[in-house]
């Protein structure tokens, strides 16, 4: 309003709960209101069917559930509160073989502190394997089409999330920031929160069946959004529509999201393998680098080095040794170099290894059938576990990297 006169030609709002909103707060306005949809959730709805090639495109295998953290801008946003640690515990403590993790910022935010300073802040991260697109691409609406869970805050991609039937958890939230009686203010209300202290898988839920209605609110017009702008756009224009239908335009698929930067060396890793009550042997692998004071999912745990690292205490305090095909270097040197550990194992073609421990045994282990997630980093683990439980015995044993996948055999026989 300006000397009593509404300003706009017209206010586009996405749903009538919003046209009820503006009549008690401005009732002068509602004449020129149009409920006109949402643009952004008929095209991210539209691109759904698409969700593997996605996938695909952002390095997510078949068997990996894609964890999206989503922050918007300000001092009260997820990356610029304390809840900023999220990012981090989510690469600690979600298993690396079954869950990949990404992080959405909103451009106010990259372009505040610059696109160099904030690569810079997240480059710890992102070497661990965290997934993070340029500001100026569509990347964003493809991580929620390929997401399984999302940690969000007050901003819009936690609403989409949504009601894109996404399983959402809060990180942070700032009920300032939003209408009380919005879906936003709604979705702050009855959406779980990150609990400091508790172990992270176990927060990553279903969605509560108080949120399962609330994705219905974004838009009063599904799939209506682009017809409904485009009536109103020429009708200013006073010119024909095209004939053609007004659709979404399809989500591209994304670019590269800055994946781990490729050095030469295998990146250092805590390991735990436990035995479910079938005899399987569940392997679980977590970055080193990001792990904090938080640990609980580390209880029981060794430790996995490349023994030419450049940082050499990873190396010094490793209980397994992993050595790539075609790395330079005598084995017999090894108990010289890292009198501590307790297997050394190099890569063989197969996605097997030969173990080496240091009193001289020999084991060879191979995967009769691989698996696409087998590979002799993981055998070498398996192969640490059963000589620490029962000496240097033969080996047959059934592996998962996830309770939820059919398992590989791995075989280890004396060399």
């Amino acid at each position: 309003m300006h000397d009593g006169a509404v300003i706009p030609a017209a206010i586009v709002l996405s749903h009538y709960e919003q046209l009820e909103r503006l009549r008690r707060t401005c009732p002068e306005a509602v004449p020129v209101a149009v409920v006109a949809g949402d643009p952004c959730l008929d095209q991210l709805r539209a691109a759904l069917p698409f969700r593997p090639a996605y996938r695909e495109a952002l390095g997510v295998a078949p068997w990996q559930k894609l964890v999206l953290v989503s922050s918007t801008w300000g001092r009260d946003a997820l990356l610029g509160s304390p809840a900023r640690d999220t990012v981090r515990r989510a690469l600690a403590e979600l298993p690396a073989d079954e869950y990949r993790v990404a992080v959405a910022v909103h451009p106010n935010a990259w372009f505040a502190h610059g696109p160099w300073q904030f690569r810079s802040w997240l480059a710890p991260l992102v070497d661990a394997g965290l997934l993070l697109p340029d500001p100026d691409t569509d990347t964003w609406k493809a991580l929620l089409c390929a997401a399984d869970h999302l940690i969000g805050d007050h901003g819009s991609l936690t609403l989409y999330g949504l009601a894109l039937g996404l399983p959402v958890t809060l990180g942070a939230f700032a009920h300032a920031r939003v209408a009380a009686d919005s879906p936003m203010g709604r979705l702050g209300d009855l959406a779980p929160r990150i609990r400091s202290g508790h172990p992270l898988l176990a927060q990553l839920g279903a969605v509560p069946g108080t949120l399962r209605n609330l994705g219905g609110d974004v838009t009063s017009r599904p799939g209506e959004s682009a017809a409904l702008l485009r009536e109103l756009f020429y009708t200013w224009l006073k010119l024909p529509e095209p004939e053609r239908p007004a659709t979404p335009r399809a989500v591209p698929l994304p670019p590269a999201v800055h994946p781990v930067r490729p050095v030469p060396c295998l990146p250092a890793q805590y390991v735990t393998v436990t035995h479910t009550p079938g005899g399987d042997a569940l392997v679980r692998r977590y970055p080193a680098a990001p792990q904090g004071s938080e640990r609980a999912h580390l209880a029981g745990a060794h430790r996995t080095a490349d023994p030419d690292d450049p940082d050499r205490s990873l190396a010094r305090s490793a209980d397994v040794l992993l050595i790539p095909r075609g790395r330079a270097g005598a084995p017999d040197t090894l108990n010289a170099r890292f009198p501590g550990h307790g297997l050394a194992a190099h890569e063989e073609p197969d996605g097997g290894c030969l173990a080496l421990l240091p009193d001289g045994t020999r084991l060879r282990a191979h995967w009769p059938e691989r698996p696409p997630w087998a590979s002799f980093t993981l055998a070498a683990s398996v192969l640490y576990d059963q000589v620490a439980r029962h000496g240097a015995a033969e080996l047959r044993s059934r592996v998962r990297v996830s309770e939820d996948m059919e398992p590989g055999l791995l075989v280890a026989v004396r060399a």
